[in-house]
C-alpha cells in the first residue's frame, strides 16, 4: 500500500490544495502556515477522537461555512501481495471493483447552522467518481477497523499515555500471576479488616446507632466497613529509571528523557496493533526538548525502523533529517495564499555510504527560501562576507548559502527545484586534460547537465590554461548570459580565486607576490586570512561585478 495524494478545500489556512505524499512525508516551513493543518487533514479523515469531535466555524477556510470541507487521500493497492493492501481491500468489500487498485477516501462535511457544527461524512471506493458511503456503527466508521492512528504531539504527557494505555501495555498471563493477583485481594481483604478494628470505627459505631434510633427505633445497628478495593492495578504506578549500577529508582524527570520513553511506549503499543490494523504515525515537531545529538538518534529511528512504515513528520529542524530516505518533502508556503509543493527525495547511490552528509547540507537549504548553491567553504566564506556588509540581515530574509563539497550539485538543484524554492548555482569554469588530446569542458558540460540538455558546446578546447578558460567564456558569453537569465546558473570566466582577483586585484596589500597561487594553495586557510583585508567598499565592488553577480541574484 502507498499514500499516492491529499487534496484539501477550504479546510483551515487551505482554499484548495493538492499534494503528493508517499509512506514516508515530512512538512515543513515556516510558523503559522499550516504544516499541523496538513495533520490535521489527515486525523479527520483517518483518527476517529479527532473526527468525533466535528468541525467549528473556525475550521472552514475564512469561516466560509457555505462551501463544505472536503478532504480526499488517495492510496495505491496495486501491491496485491501486501498484507496492508489486502487489510484493506477486506474492508472496502463492495466499494471496490475487481481490478481496481487505487482507493478514494474522500471526507465531506456541510455546516450546519443548526447544529452549529459540520458533521464529517465519509466516502470511499475505487472510482473518485462514484464514491460509496462509508458505513458508520455508533461513532466508528468502516475506516476505523482498517487503520490505527498514532498522534505525537511536540509535547507529549508521558504520564497520561502510560496511565491511558497501563491495560494494554502490563499484562498479567502468567501462572505465577494467578498466585501474585489472590496475594493482593487476601492484602487487600486483612486491610479493610484492620481499618475496620480501629477504635475510632468503633467508637464511631456505638455513638451513631443510637442516633440512628431516635429517628426509627428498629432491632438495628449501624456498622461501618472498609471497602478498599483495586480497580485499577495501574493507576498510580509511575515509570522510574534505574540505572544499570544503581539499585536506586529516580523519576523520569527532564523534557528530553519523557519524550525518549513516550516513543518507546508507541513503539510497543503500534507492535501490538500491526497485525490487525495499519498504523499510521502523525509526529508534530519531535525535535521540542531534544539535544541535537538525540534528533539526530530519532532520525536514524524514524526513517529506518520498520514500525515507522506510514509516517507523517512536522518539522523545523533540520537535525531530524539528517536520516532521512525514500521520503516525500512537503514544504508549505504562502505566497499570495497558503500553498504547498512537494518532491520525493531518495538518496542518490552515490552517496549511500555518506549519506548523513548528504542530508545534512540539503536539510539546511529546504528551511530556506533561496539558495546560492557554491562548490565549497571558500566561496561560503567569501560571500558570507561581502553580504555582511550588503545585505546584513540576508539569513533573516530567507537566504542560505550552502557549499554541496565540490561539484554535485544535481540532487540539491533538483530537489530544492522540485519544492519551488529559488536556487543559484555557481561553479567554475573547469577544463580537464584528455589523454588523446586537448582538454574537455568540464564547466559547460555540468551546465548542459543541470539543465537537461546541450545548450553550450561541448567539444574539446587544445589549451588548459587561465587564457583558455576566458577565451572560451568569452566566446560563448551571450548564451551563458542567457542561461544566468532563465536557469540562474553562473559559471565563472575562470576559477574563484582568478575571478576575484580580477575584481580586487592591486586594492590589496597582500602578504605574497602571487596572490592567485597564495590563495589556491590553501583555499580556505588562505581565504580566512584575505576576507579581513575586505573593507566595505570592496565588498560593495564584488557584489556589484559581473563576475559575481550570482550574489546580486540571490539578494534580488
Amino acid at each position: 500500500m502507498r499514500f499516492e495524494s491529499i487534496s484539501i478545500k477550504n479546510f483551515r489556512n487551505f482554499d484548495e490544495v493538492t499534494v503528493s505524499l508517499a509512506n514516508k512525508n515530512v512538512f515543513f516551513g515556516l510558523n503559522d502556515v499550516g504544516k499541523t493543518n496538513f495533520l490535521y487533514a489527515l486525523r479527520f479523515v483517518f483518527d476517529r477522537d479527532v473526527r468525533r469531535l466535528n468541525f467549528m466555524d473556525s475550521d472552514y477556510h475564512n469561516k466560509r461555512t457555505t462551501m463544505p470541507i472536503e478532504i480526499l487521500v488517495t492510496l495505491d493497492i496495486s501491491d496485491s501481495d501486501s498484507a496492508d493492501s489486502q487489510k484493506l481491500r477486506a474492508q472496502l468489500k463492495g466499494a471496490l471493483r475487481s481490478g481496481q487498485d487505487k482507493v478514494y477516501i474522500k471526507l465531506v462535511a456541510e455546516y450546519s447552522t443548526g447544529e452549529l457544527s459540520g458533521i464529517p461524512l465519509l466516502y470511499w471506493g475505487g472510482d473518485p467518481d462514484k464514491l460509496c458511503e462509508m458505513k458508520q456503527r455508533g461513532n466508528l466508521y468502516d475506516i476505523d477497523y482498517v487503520f490505527n492512528v498514532f498522534y505525537i504531539d511536540s509535547y507529549v504527557d508521558l504520564q497520561a499515555l502510560f496511565h491511558k494505555n497501563a491495560t494494554a501495555l502490563v499484562k498479567n498471563e502468567g501462572k505465577e500471576d494467578q498466585g501474585i493477583l489472590q496475594a493482593i485481594q487476601d492484602t487487600v481483604q486483612d486491610l479493610n479488616a484492620h481499618i475496620a478494628s480501629l477504635s475510632g470505627i468503633r467508637n464511631f459505631e456505638s455513638r451513631i446507632t443510637p442516633e440512628y434510633k431516635k429517628f426509627k427505633n428498629e432491632n438495628v445497628s449501624i456498622s461501618v466497613k472498609s471497602e478498599v478495593g483495586v480497580k485499577n492495578f495501574y493507576a498510580n504506578v509511575v515509570p522510574y529509571i534505574r540505572r544499570d549500577d544503581d539499585d536506586n529508582l529516580y523519576p523520569t524527570a527532564g523534557e528530553g528523557r519523557k519524550k525518549l520513553l513516550a516513543y518507546s511506549i508507541y513503539d510497543l503499543l503500534s507492535t501490538e496493533s500491526a497485525e490487525k490494523k495499519i498504523n499510521l504515525f502523525l509526529v508534530e515537531e519531535p525535535e521540542t526538548h531534544l539535544h541535537k545529538s538525540m534528533q539526530i538518534a530519532l532520525s536514524r529511528i524514524l526513517f529506518s525502523d520498520e514500525k515507522y512504515g506510514y509516517l507523517f513528520v512536522s518539522t523545523h529542524s533540520p537535525f531530524v533529517l539528517y536520516e532521512m530516505d525514500s521520503v516525500n518533502l512537503v514544504r508549505v508556503f504562502n505566497k499570495t495564499k497558503i500553498n504547498g509543493a512537494s518532491t520525493f527525495y531518495k538518496v542518490p547511490e552515490g552517496f549511500a555510504t555518506m549519506r548523513k552528509m548528504l542530508n545534512r547540507r540539503l536539510a539546511e537549504a529546504i528551511f530556506a527560501d533561496k539558495v546560492l548553491l557554491v562548490e565549497g567553504e571558500s566561496e561560503c566564506l567569501l560571500f558570507e562576507k561581502v553580504y555582511s556588509v550588503v545585505n546584513p540581515s540576508y539569513e533573516i530574509d530567507g537566504m542560505c548559502i550552502l557549499d554541496v563539497g565540490g561539484v554535485g550539485f544535481q540532487p540539491y538543484h533538483d530537489i530544492l527545484d522540485g519544492l519551488d524554492i529559488s536556487s543559484v548555482v555557481k561553479t567554475d569554469n573547469d577544463l580537464r586534460a584528455v589523454k588523446s588530446g586537448g582538454f574537455s569542458v568540464l564547466g559547460f558540460s555540468r551546465i548542459n547537465k543541470i539543465i537537461g540538455q546541450d545548450i553550450l558546446p561541448t567539444a574539446r578546447v587544445v589549451l588548459g590554461d587561465v587564457a583558455a578558460k576566458r577565451q572560451l567564456y568569452d566566446a560563448n558569453r551571450s548564451m551563458l548570459d542567457q542561461i544566468r537569465k532563465d536557469y540562474s546558473l553562473f559559471l565563472s570566466r575562470c576559477d574563484l580565486e582568478n575571478d576575484l582577483f580580477e575584481v580586487i586585484g592591486g586594492k590589496l596589500d597582500l602578504p605574497c607576490e602571487n596572490s592567485v597561487a597564495w590563495l589556491q594553495e590553501k583555499k580556505q586557510q588562505h581565504m580566512v586570512e584575505l576576507i579581513h583585508y575586505l573593507t566595505d567598499e570592496i565588498c560593495r565592488q564584488i557584489y556589484n561585478h559581473y563576475n559575481f553577480a550570482c550574489l546580486k541574484a540571490v539578494d534580488e
